[in-house]
């Protein structure tokens, strides 16, 4: 799911330089990891045992799809 979820906003959005993600297994797959690779999109963790690593950006996308 998060490989298919990468190949469809490069194909509408363009390329982004970077993509951040939790330390989840479809996130670790060597699948997603091809894909990022071959597309030249570096990847960033969470620190693991760190959840709030995220919880900026999580926060200011909740305000974004509450303003849509």
């Amino acid at each position: 799911f998060a490989t298919s979820v990468v190949v469809k906003a490069l194909r509408a959005n363009g390329k982004p330089k970077m993509i951040h993600s939790d330390m989840g297994s479809q996130c670790t797959s060597s699948l997603f990891e091809g894909t990022l690779q071959n597309a030249g999109i570096n990847h960033s963790y969470s620190r693991k045992g760190h959840p709030y690593d995220s919880a900026r950006i999580e926060s200011f996308h909740s305000l974004i799809k509450r303003e849509l």
